[in-house]
């Protein structure tokens, strides 16, 4: 973890949401699903910086590129959008416990990718891994309409084949992601019985539910990066907590910033 003041090279608005590409001459690595907190850097309100999910990360000898994608929401976020190119960004990082691709590697399984609006800007670096490590992989991304389809284009362009869904019908299917994700597992019922997929899905907290009911359904190991508000990010505070299943029957609570954001949906109480 490295608390450092990285400089912003591109940032834009898109309806609700903005793109952000920092950049820093250190060379920083980063596993897919872990997060950075950012502020502008001097800035004194608010006093918190924003927890963001690390979208795509480029290494070169001499400096390292990192960008975001946000949804504009309260004052921190609107306090980012103001950053230009030259501001300063202050950013804590790499922070949290990335996505468990082990399991998806072996035996010629296929990786699931589910995601839910700006979820999605945790799971297009998991995409890029995983084509690298020759995964077969598809994704299912659902958004209130096609101007919350986040990252469409830069999924597709990795050949992904991507099933989508939007609450309005203006593209693809009519309804929630978990919609076109349930046909699926019903179309390919004996590949899910025979452990042939591993999932991973981040979005709000009703669709991650719903996405592990169908995986505990199907039989399917599944890993969630859930979307809890976070102030420190390093586990101090202790606001981001989530509950879990106890050993022996009784509930219990884990930081999402360390031991998570990214659970085994089997871990997580849902009730």
């Amino acid at each position: 973890m490295k608390d450092i003041e990285l400089t912003v090279t591109g940032h834009r608005a898109f309806g609700g949401y903005g793109h952000l590409t920092l950049m820093t001459e250190e060379k920083l690595a980063f596993a897919p699903g872990q997060f950075a907190m950012l502020k502008p850097a001097g800035a004194i309100e608010p006093i918190w910086r924003r927890a963001m999910a690390i979208y795509r990360a480029r290494a070169t000898a001499r400096a390292t590129s990192i960008e975001f994608i946000y949804q504009v929401f309260g004052r921190g976020t609107q306090a980012l959008r103001q950053l230009r190119p030259g501001d300063g960004a202050r950013t804590l990082l790499p922070l949290g416990r990335g996505f468990d691709t082990d399991a998806v590697a072996v035996g010629g399984r296929e990786a699931l990718l589910i995601a839910g609006g700006v979820g999605s800007a945790a799971l297009l670096a998991l995409a890029e891994q995983l084509k690298r490590e020759q995964v077969p992989t598809r994704l299912f991304l659902g958004g209130r309409s096609r101007t919350d389809l986040i990252g469409l284009d830069d999924f597709a362009a990795l050949g992904v084949p991507v099933h989508v869904a939007t609450n309005d019908g203006s593209q693809g299917v009519t309804g929630f992601v978990t919609l076109p994700f349930e046909r699926f597992l019903q179309d390919r019922a004996e590949d899910a019985q025979a452990g042939k997929f591993v999932a991973y899905a981040c979005g709000p907290h009703p669709m991650l539910a719903g996405v592990a009911a169908l995986t505990a359904k199907a039989r399917i190991l599944t890993y969630v990066s859930v979307e809890e508000r976070m102030a420190c990010g390093f586990g101090v505070c202790v606001g981001c907590v989530v509950a879990v299943k106890g050993r022996d029957g009784d509930g219990d609570y884990r930081r999402s910033c360390v031991e998570g954001p990214v659970f085994r949906a089997d871990e997580l109480d849902w009730s």
